[in-house]
């Protein structure tokens, strides 16, 4: 349950997130006394047969890093900052009744995240079926290399053991090819 006064990572959608416009509200969101941090996954991605070039990943994504009270006072600045949406996602009761929540992420499962997308290596990805990566699983955690103690879900992509980090049911990043005896079972 989210508590206005507690500082968690919010993902936020922009409207467009162009590397340019992309850099500027990052550069404006951290300026402002009432956000602590901001992070945006960037690679470079194919963008033609022979042209590569540094893009976000998560199109249209920002992660802010805020009170949900401080993050709502931002967001009503509409000229300085484009159009700032919450993710929402579906919460039950006991009823079984839907309700959207603004979707959060804990500093620890984002310090795993911002740690698994910053590395540029073959070992990581970016999922785009969502349907399979959200479906449930064991949960691990990783003992050694370069991504000890990151902890995600296992999961077969390509015929590989990987260790996938969500977040909600709209972004998730992969580190494939982890050895069994690299992993701790939780």
């Amino acid at each position: 349950m989210l508590k206005g006064n507690e500082t968690h990572w919010f993902p936020m959608r922009i409207r467009n997130s162009s590397v340019g416009r992309l850099q500027t509200m990052m550069e404006r969101l951290n300026q402002h006394q009432d956000i602590e941090a901001t992070y945006a996954p960037m690679s470079f991605i194919k963008v033609s047969l022979t042209k590569m070039d540094f893009a976000p990943v998560l199109v249209n994504y920002i992660f802010v890093k805020s009170t949900f009270e401080k993050l709502v006072t931002v967001k009503q600045d509409q000229e300085q900052f484009e159009p700032l949406r919450f993710v929402m996602h579906p919460v039950y009761d006991d009823q079984l009744n839907r309700q959207d929540e603004v979707l959060f992420v804990s500093d620890r499962e984002m310090e795993d995240y911002i740690r698994v997308t910053k590395e540029e290596c073959d070992k990581v990805i970016f999922l785009d079926n969502m349907a399979y990566a959200c479906k449930p699983s064991q949960k691990v955690q990783i003992t050694e290399g370069r991504f000890a103690g990151v902890t995600g879900r296992i999961k077969r992509i390509k015929g590989k053991r990987s260790v996938v980090l969500l977040i909600g049911s709209e972004m998730a990043a992969a580190v494939v090819d982890v050895p069994n005896k690299h992993l701790r079972y939780l």
